[in-house]
């Protein structure tokens, strides 16, 4: 088990690296701090974001794009956001464009039709990742891919399609799918053929799961482990973000916490014990810009933003001993009463700074309904 600084998937990394998990765990964060990582020490790295919903633009403050954009101040790093509906339409081209000369308007009106569902705007996504994983970049320079995927479910349809396209081609010699005509088909097998062997080689691919210590996403994790092998995606590596160490062992909540957080590690399914593992400590900052990425993998110190101390901070607890709170179970007991209610809850702070920060002033109570 590697812990702490310099993660193995940062430090002995594949070509292609795919940072997949539950929403909410952190690939962004860490699939973002690796590409930074490699690009620092002078390999050539592209940050692919597959991820409709990404943040990437907002960490990096930069204008993503569908072709490969540099990243200020990290010499070597590009990045590319593959949007779907550019990929499709330039897909419908590419089989536009295969079309016998002969071809009136009618049927090309027909092709087109053919490819305006759902289906083609998904397979033509892919067909970008599949370029790339296929060896056929831009410039092919690059000395790493990290793939930032969508949450779990997208990401196993994603990995599947290899196999699954492959096999299809295989057996169909004739009529159309949702990526056109046979003629359209043939023209992608040969990038399906590469890049199911490029996923299927552990030599240059590695997937990073991506948890957090807790049972839940540690048990889809452990699903998408299992999934993924059944895909013949065996190379694969645990990355457990936002280990919990509490700061003052005399506080009775944060060592509660961590407690819970080796309690899930100790307990963790088969199926991820078995994982070569990362453990990446809960930091103290938001990972935004370029200075607290890399301290995300690295020094914490050398980060930007750190909270500043606060006199009484020996005994974190001390002020919210003071308030003065009801127990919930009044409050339940009220509502039974009365028969309906309204609860109003606020989230005071994240879990980085939840014991590094004084409490907040109380929001005012809202009326009861």
């Amino acid at each position: 088990m590697n812990t702490f600084n310099h993660p193995g998937f940062a430090t002995a990394p594949t070509r292609f690296l795919f940072f997949t998990g539950k929403g909410g765990v952190g690939k962004t964060s860490l699939s973002t701090a690796t590409a930074i990582t490699l690009a620092d020490a002078g390999k050539r790295v592209l940050l692919v974001s597959t991820d409709a919903a990404s943040n990437l633009d907002d960490m990096l403050g930069i204008v993503l794009s569908n072709q490969p954009v540099a990243v200020p101040d990290v010499a070597g790093l590009w990045v590319i956001n593959i949007d779907p509906d550019a990929a499709a339409e330039a897909y419908r081209l590419r089989v536009l464009a295969q079309l016998d000369a002969s071809a009136d308007d009618e049927e090309r009106q027909t092709v087109r039709e053919q490819l305006s569902g759902a289906c083609t705007t998904e397979i033509a996504a892919f067909d970008e990742f599949a370029a790339l994983l296929a060896g056929e970049d831009a410039d092919g320079g690059y000395d790493h891919v990290v793939f930032d995927t969508a949450p779990t479910g997208h990401t196993l349809r994603l990995l599947s399609l290899p196999k699954a396209w492959t096999g299809f081609l295989a057996g169909n010699d004739r009529g159309a799918s949702c990526l056109g005509p046979h003629s359209g088909l043939k023209m992608q097998e040969a990038r399906f053929n590469a890049a199911l062997q490029a996923l299927s080689d552990p030599a240059l691919t590695t997937v990073v799961l991506v948890t957090r210590p807790d049972p839940r996403p540690m048990q889809e994790a452990a699903r998408t482990a299992e999934e993924l092998r059944m895909l013949g995606l065996a190379n694969q590596r645990l990355a457990i973000n936002g280990v919990f160490h509490a700061t003052h062992p005399g506080d009775p909540v944060a060592s509660a916490i961590e407690a819970l957080g080796r309690e899930a590690l100790a307990t963790m399914p088969d199926a991820l014990a078995r994982l070569p593992r990362d453990e990446v400590p809960l930091r103290a900052f938001d990972t935004v810009g370029l200075p607290a990425l890399r301290a995300l993998l690295g020094d914490a110190a050398s980060a930007p933003v750190r909270p500043e101390p606060v006199e009484g901070l020996a005994q974190p607890l001390a002020h919210l001993e003071q308030l003065p709170a009801e127990p919930l179970s009044r409050m339940a007991d009220e509502l039974a009463t009365s028969g309906h209610g309204l609860i109003m809850a606020w989230a005071w702070c994240s879990a980085a700074t939840a014991f590094t920060s004084p409490p907040p002033t109380r929001p005012p109570m809202w009326p009861t309904p």
